[in-house]
């Protein structure tokens, strides 16, 4: 399968989770509902490895979700919205563990930042007088999405990146966070050159919450699969 192919098929899957939900806005700030509406039991926990976003299983008919809350809360979301191409029961999994992982982020991105709400919130906010850069980070804020998620969508449907791309590389970042990684702790920069005033969505919040944990280490000790990323 092609990652055109790969793509297409997310962006659909992503189309079809949206319509069934009747989202008419970013999800990013509704997730712990979506998850409740869902019944998807969410485990959260501080995990030191930078290398441990999340992962999802299920078992017994219930469906469980981690997240590493040593990441922050941007962060988390994207995590979250990938795993649930993996738990919900209407998405076919596709074969190729690699291609599906891939498939399961552009899902991630489409459900996070839908074409037409994003384009409908960018219009709004430039017609409110903010400059290109301001727009960038209040979409990243009302999406709660990563910012490079955010940047990287921006490339895909064809919007410029012309000034974020020179303003980024003007400030040579060398990222020492490996829970956030260069471009993400580079947009984190940017943001404190421009005085745009600081957010708890870029800061780990650790938090902890175990709810059924029992059932799911039981199911990892007799099984030992499910989906990471």
């Amino acid at each position: 399968m092609t990652k055109k192919d790969i793509h297409n098929n997310a962006r659909n899957s992503a189309i079809l989770f949206l319509n069934a939900i009747g989202s008419k806005d970013f999800i990013g700030p509704t997730l712990s509902t979506i998850l409740d509406i869902k019944k998807i039991i969410l485990i959260k926990d501080v995990i030191e490895d930078p290398e441990a976003e999340g992962f999802s299983a299920k078992k017994q008919g219930e469906k469980f979700l981690f997240v590493n809350t040593k990441f922050n809360q941007r962060l988390q979301n994207f995590t979250i919205a990938h795993e649930l191409f993996h738990l919900d029961e209407m998405i076919v999994q596709l074969e190729d563990d690699q291609e599906n992982e891939r498939a399961a982020d552009h899902f991630a991105a489409n459900i996070l930042l839908p074409e037409n709400i994003l384009f409908d919130k960018k219009r709004a906010l430039e017609n409110l007088g903010l400059k290109e850069i301001e727009v960038f980070f209040k979409l990243a804020d009302l999406s709660e999405v990563p910012y490079e998620t955010l940047f990287e969508r921006y490339k895909e449907l064809k919007i410029s990146v012309i000034v974020l791309k020179r303003e980024l590389e003007l400030m040579k970042v060398k990222a020492d966070n490996p829970f956030l990684g260069e471009k993400e702790e580079g947009f984190q920069q940017l943001r404190k050159t421009y005085m745009i005033d600081e957010v708890t969505l870029d800061k780990a919040n650790c938090e902890t919450a175990f709810v059924k944990l029992d059932m799911l280490t039981n199911y990892f000790e007799n099984t030992g699969t499910g989906h990471g990323k």
